[in-house]
Order: C-alpha cells, then structure tokens, then sequence
C-alpha cells in the first residue's frame, strides 16, 4: 500500500479517521492525501455569490487542510501529506479523486445530527460506488497496531487473490492473526457443512495464523459486533458479495447502520 485518500469536513469525527489513517500511513510507509470537498450550503443556493467566492471557499479550506497536515507532521515528521480542496458534491468528488489510491478512510459521521446524516450518507454512497478498498473509522476510535482481523465471510468462491494479498499485507506488517468468522442466521444447512465451508476459505491464508469460527445470531452485524468485541479484534474485514447476505446489509438502505454499529474499524475489499 502506497497512497492512501483520507477525506474530511473538519468534523471531529471526521479527525479520527484522519488520525487512523496517519498512523496507519506511518507504518506501512504510505503517503496520505487530506481530500476535502465543499459545495454551495442548500439554505444558500438561491443566493447571489460574488464570482470569486467558490475561489476563495478554496482557498480557505486548502489553508483548514494544511493546518491539519502540519499538526499531523509534528507526530509524523516523515510522512508525506498532500492536500486536495475542490468544489462538489462530496461523493462525486471523493470517487473522482479515488483514482490513483490503494486505499480510501473516511469517518462515519460528521457535523451534529444533520452532519452525522449528511457525512454518514456520503460514506455509505462511497462504499457502494468505489470500486477502492475503504476503512471506515468510527467515532472516538483510534489506531492500535493491527494484531487481530476478523475475516467475516461465509462462501469461498467469494476469496480471491486480490483479498488475500490485501490481507496478507496487514498480516505481514502487524504480525497479525486472522479470525475467519461466519455467522449463521439460522440452521439452514448442517453446521459441519459450515466449517467445512469456512476450511476452504482457510485453505488460502496458508501464511497467516488462521482460526475457524461458526457462531449463531440473529442479526448478522450483532453477532459479528460480539465476536469482535471478545477477541478484542482491532479490524474487521468484510467482502461484499452482489447475490450474497452482506450484499443485502451493503445496500444504500442498510449500509449506514452497518457503519454505525461496528465497534472496529472496518475495513471493506472490494473484489475488484
């Protein structure tokens, strides 16, 4: 991993995942691009602005952003930081930018209640259009070293080798363990096809310490919530699968529950 996009609306939650993502950036010898992307207020755009006020915006927040990156240098002296400011709507731009990055963090919230829907809603268009990995930060949580990923996936078909170097990589670096987990909703089939199922997926981590976990619950994200909560998990890996469960949680409609309640950074690989 390389370049690494962080995008911010200067929320506090949004300075999380800016703090993950430096961290982070630090120990994978990355750099990280600060993004942020402003556009015209909606109880502002039925009014008259001055031809060089979007230019000015600009250059405010271009000042904002540095600002953050020379605090993040006193703490990472050698890292390397660019910083993006550009007028549009936010998704948009974030997905424009994308292009280029290995890897997109962002917060799962933002300003106050309205914020929380409005920066929650742009991470959860993100996730579904980007065809980039994206680590979603929640509030107040902050980077420990990656010792334990939980790999929540049910099928094998679904591993590719795409995932398994992503993984690998976070395994080399950290020294990590992987926790493959499948949570069952219900006894639709026999537990030993389970981890029969669950094996196989083992089978292609052959270089990382693995363990094989079936548990029940209810709801798919409770249980993955418990499971992570008991292994103290410092990251949680999903995979999203277009005629799977997971996809049916990775939809516009359920998605910002999903970022809502993790407890773990998550981090979602795309199949690419």
């Amino acid at each position: 991993m390389k370049n690494i996009l962080i995008p911010t609306d200067f929320s506090p939650n949004a300075q999380y995942a800016i703090n993950y993502g430096a961290e982070m950036a630090d120990r994978m010898n990355a750099s990280i691009t600060l993004l942020n992307a402003f556009d015209i207020p909606i109880y502002a755009d039925q009014l008259y602005f001055e031809s060089d006020t979007i230019s000015n915006w600009e250059n405010d927040f271009t000042k904002m952003l540095h600002d953050i990156a020379g605090e993040i240098l006193k703490k990472h002296p050698g890292l390397k930081i660019n910083t993006i400011s550009k007028f549009g709507q936010a998704a948009d731009v974030i997905l424009e930018q994308a292009t280029g990055f290995d890897l997109i963090i962002m917060g799962s919230k933002g300003h106050g209640d309205i914020g929380d829907v409005i920066f929650g809603n742009v991470t959860s268009d993100v996730v579904n259009q980007s065809k980039k990995n994206i680590l979603v930060v929640p509030p107040e949580v902050e980077f420990t070293p990656v010792k334990n990923i939980v790999l929540a996936c049910h099928k094998e078909s679904l591993i590719s080798e795409r995932i398994v170097a992503n993984i690998q990589e976070y395994a080399d670096i950290f020294g990590a363990k992987l926790n493959l987990l499948n949570v069952m909703t219900e006894i639709a089939e026999p537990v030993n096809a389970v981890y029969a199922e669950v094996d196989k997926i083992k089978g292609h981590f052959s270089g990382i310490e693995t363990s094989v976990n079936v548990i029940a619950s209810n709801k798919v994200v409770d249980g993955i919530n418990r499971f992570s909560d008991r292994i103290k998990a410092n990251m949680v890996v999903i995979v999203p699968d277009k005629h799977s469960l997971f996809e049916r949680i990775f939809t516009e409609i359920h998605t910002n529950h999903i970022l809502k309640v993790t407890h773990q950074a998550l981090l979602i690989i795309k199949k690419g």
